[in-house]
């Protein structure tokens, strides 16, 4: 038995890798595109800023107005861009989500993050509601444990959430929530920082 359960713990760490690698890797690219258009914008900000210097020497307040004009147009450029990026990226990787949701290794993981949470008597586990037909299956890798399944339409992308109401606390491994986390760092980084 313990052997069965190295392999399947072999096998989960293998699946977690291959998926935390394609993120990473959608991550690196996104990065990418992102330095691509930030770089453009920056181009285009040199260029607009020489025609406004070239044509605004003689009056200085007008230069200033006018240099003030590119740096917001640019800025505003930048994170239109970065933000029609981040959409694309977290598309692509909600796609894949949908992609993993339909194999064997979406329910593995889902064992392995239930096994990892600890869950003790009396928890409610939240699974999305496509998710659901996995609660059986879920039950029976906890067997000693007497714990309520409940669908959760918040959680749209797979993964689950534990409550645990002795404690009061919910323990979430939800890929909403890591899409989420994601999209602030990846969205949240200050472009114009000096």
């Amino acid at each position: 038995m313990d052997n069965n359960n190295e392999k399947l713990k072999v096998f989960i760490d293998a699946v977690n890798d291959e998926i935390e690698g394609e993120v990473n890797r959608i991550l690196a690219d996104a990065e990418e595109r992102k330095k691509a258009v930030l770089a453009e914008a920056e181009s285009f900000s040199a260029e607009e800023t020489g025609k406004v210097v070239s044509y605004s020497k003689k009056d200085g307040n007008l230069y200033i107005r006018n240099v003030s004009k590119a740096e917001l147009n640019m800025k505003k450029s930048v994170i239109g861009h970065r933000d029609e990026l981040a959409d694309k990226v977290f598309d692509a990787v909600e796609k894949k989500l949908a992609e993993f949701r339909g194999d064997q290794k979406y329910v593995n993981l889902l064992v392995k993050n239930l096994l990892l949470m600890h869950v003790s008597d009396g928890s409610e586990i939240f699974l999305s509601p496509d998710d659901m037909k996995y609660a059986d299956t879920l039950k029976k890798a906890i067997p000693s444990c007497n714990a309520k399944f409940s669908p959760d339409e918040k959680i749209r992308f797979g993964g689950l959430a534990v409550y645990n109401a002795e404690k009061g606390t919910i323990t979430d491994k939800t890929f909403d929530s890591a899409i989420e986390e994601q999209r602030r760092v990846f969205t949240g980084k200050n472009v114009f920082a000096e």
